[in-house]
């Protein structure tokens, strides 16, 4: 019953992200569908681990959850006056997220078929980073200057979720692969809307609309993967 649970939640988050802001009543008040839509991944989180089990995985999983919901929130309480917190739980939860894609598998992660592969992959999207942040004029001012290091923190939570998910997928563990890679995909993409929208200056104004519904668009489907991939640890 959990696990059926887990993937209707999952769905929830997924269909909140791509209708609830064309809801009048929640164009008017943003806070609450985004807090809405948090509810749904962590909800599925806990089904997933209802359905699972306690294990050091599930603990960390839910716990970068968690600080992602309580992130959510404080990016735009009170029109983004707490951006920063929001960042750092953020931040905090992607360390968690790291640990977990280290520590909690009996193959380690640099001895690997396709390592090479995997990392070349990884340092293309480094570059490709790079590329984003000049063409888009992406800066950080003031206190903002803070973002830089979440931002070290995310590209590596990437690399080593997406390094993770590749070396499953090797392996023929594909329902947790499938998980690791598009929800690190979709992360970075979400992150990356979020910056140029909100510290860059896009060499067009197509981009400002695009971003701004990227942003959701692909968060909230990354942390519902990464929730369900509780369900298939082992």
């Amino acid at each position: 019953m959990f696990r059926i649970a887990a993937f209707i939640f999952a769905g929830i988050t997924v269909l909140e992200a791509l209708f609830i802001e064309q809801i009048p009543f929640f164009k008017k008040r943003y806070l609450t569908g985004k807090m809405l839509r948090s509810f749904g991944f962590m909800m599925t989180g806990i089904c997933a681990w209802a359905a699972t089990g306690t294990s050091s995985y599930a603990a960390l999983m839910l716990g970068g959850l968690l600080l992602g919901a309580v992130g959510d929130f404080f990016l735009d309480y009170k029109e983004q006056k707490y951006f920063l917190w929001g960042a750092l739980f953020f931040g905090a939860g992607h360390i968690l997220y790291i640990l977990n894609f280290v520590t909690n598998f009996s193959q380690a992660m640099f001895v690997a078929p396709y390592l090479k592969q995997i990392l070349g992959i990884c340092a293309v999207m480094v570059v490709m980073s790079a590329v984003v942040v000049l063409l888009n004029k992406i800066r950080f001012p003031g206190k903002f200057k803070w973002m830089i290091p979440y931002a070290l923190v995310l590209l590596v939570s990437f690399i080593v979720s997406f390094a993770r998910g590749m070396i499953l997928f090797t392996d023929g563990i594909y329902p947790l692969s499938f998980c690791l890679i598009g929800a690190s995909a979709l992360f970075i993409a979400s992150d990356t809307a979020l910056a140029i929208n909100r510290f860059g200056t896009p060499p067009h104004e197509f981009f400002v609309g695009f971003t701004a519904r990227l942003i959701n668009l692909a968060y909230f489907p990354a942390q519902a993967l990464f929730a369900l991939s509780i369900l298939f640890f082992n």
